[in-house]
């Protein structure tokens, strides 16, 4: 027998001593855990996840205990708690704190306890009003603050703060269609609660349920399996999971990223291992963690992200059932999963080392990217720098310094962070490299790239 749907929670969440307020109204399922709805709300009111935060329901402290490793805040663990145990019944109300040094209180009403709609998505946001605060301006009465000046150009902190936030910052905006294409796409949350670490994002695109059956796939020509074969990016993730399969690997108790010892013996048999260590002015420069080896960070986060491994801090890195599926499939379909898994689930700017706005892409960007690039002829030579500035001025991006020019390589490198690097690494873009202008032959940057007929056919896909 099939378990019954859990009952859907109407919650009103305000943030505290905001005038005129800031508040938002959601529908989340009652057997969400406070983790998940840590997520949630972090989604609906627009803040990154940069800072501390817990639940204070009942006089009780909810909250991620691995932040608190000597218990000093005598923290409940949260993903143990589900909202339906800790507010049961209509007209509850608690507190959810963000950011312990601004002070972000929000108080959380439960307003009604319904039924769910057949068919229905849930979370979803249904009603709100006015922007989100930009994170570290200071509390509520920072936030105040910024705003005067930021209205009044007379203030002698405007231009300062204009150029902080960017050059605009509107605090009556509330995109209602956009927090629930965000709340579509965070798939099984953004927390450390779910198996991977990588922030999940969404687009106009609809990504379906990920699997190996792909019409692509079955239907490539002889020159394209052949390709497939041999993508030293799928060679690569074989190596991931078979290693993981075989030796028992457990995530790091912080971050759950893989030890150094898992590393060290995943890259060596990588297709082009990279480099663990390097040589500056006689001074030896050793990687320390996953994250500073992007190849093996990306398949892995690939990996999890497309549920092919499961794992996290201090827990075991193992195969699920779909891994060991993918390990028997063929190699189309296993770059088809992959792709699919780059393109609608994964967070781009994690490829990017910087932090770019709060941490997503402009709405619509994978959309845009694939409309410029299907745009191009197969084996045409596109020079890098044009084709990314028309991404940059059409999506728009904005980097808020007041060099421009700077503002322009930055931007720059960033499109070749988050789209040409990862789409090379699928054989969908052939990338030429030329010295740079400044620092001279000794350092490469991409010149210019191709479209290949492998790639076009992926893209198309993706339509």
């Amino acid at each position: 027998m099939a378990k019954p749907a859990a009952p859907v929670y109407q919650l009103k969440l305000t943030l505290n001593d905001t005038h005129p307020p800031i508040w938002r109204r959601i529908l989340v399922p009652g057997d969400t855990t406070l983790r998940k709805l840590h997520d949630i709300l972090q989604i609906v009111m627009g803040w990154t996840d940069s800072h501390l935060h817990q639940f204070v329901i009942g006089g009780a402290y909810y909250g991620a205990t691995e932040y608190d490793d000597e218990g000093d805040l005598e923290l409940l663990p949260e993903q143990r708690y589900r909202l339906s145990q800790v507010a049961p019944e209509p007209g509850a109300r608690f507190v959810y704190e963000y950011d312990f040094g601004d002070g972000w209180d929000h108080a959380v009403l439960v307003e009604k306890i319904l039924p769910p709609e057949p068919g229905a998505r849930y979370p979803q946001c249904v009603a709100g009003k006015r922007a989100c605060p930009p994170e570290d301006v200071g509390g509520v009465w920072g936030y105040e603050g910024f705003l005067k000046a930021l209205h009044n150009p007379r203030h002698p902190e405007h231009d300062e703060y204009l150029e902080w936030i960017g050059g605009q910052f509107d605090p009556e905006a509330f995109d209602l269609e956009q927090v629930n294409a965000q709340l579509r796409g965070m798939g099984r949350g953004r927390s450390i609660e779910v198996t991977n670490a990588w922030v999940w994002i969404a687009d106009e695109l609809d990504e379906g349920e990920l699997n190996l059956d792909s019409a692509w796939a079955r239907s490539l020509s002889a020159p394209d399996r052949a390709t497939a074969e041999n993508l030293p990016l799928r060679r690569d993730v074989l190596a991931l999971l078979n290693y993981l399969h075989d030796e028992r690997v457990s995530g790091t108790q912080a971050t759950g990223n893989l030890p150094l010892k898992a590393v060290r013996a995943i890259c060596a048999q990588f297709v082009e291992p990279p480099k663990l260590e390097d040589t500056i002015g006689g001074q030896v420069f050793r990687v320390r963690n996953e994250t500073e080896v992007w190849p093996l960070y990306f398949r892995h986060m690939l990996a999890a992200v497309a549920g092919l491994v499961t794992g996290g801090p201090a827990r075991r890195w193992r195969l699920t059932e779909l891994g060991g599926q993918f390990l028997a499939a063929p190699a189309a379909a296993q770059v088809w999963l992959l792709f699919t898994t780059w393109w609608t689930r994964v967070n781009w700017l994690n490829a990017f080392p910087w932090v770019y706005g709060g941490g997503q892409l402009p709405y619509g960007f994978t959309r845009l990217t694939l409309k410029h690039l299907l745009a191009l002829a197969v084996g045409e030579r596109v020079p890098f720098e044009p084709f990314a500035d028309g991404l940059i001025a059409e999506a728009p991006l904005v980097w808020p310094i007041q060099n421009q020019e700077s503002a322009r390589t930055i931007l720059q490198s960033l499109v070749g962070s988050v789209v040409m690097g990862p789409l090379s690494d699928f054989g969908i873009l052939a990338a030429e490299y030329g010295p740079n202008p400044v620092l001279g032959p000794g350092y490469q940057q991409l010149a210019a790239f191709q479209l290949t007929p492998f790639g076009k056919g992926l893209l198309t896909t993706m339509r």
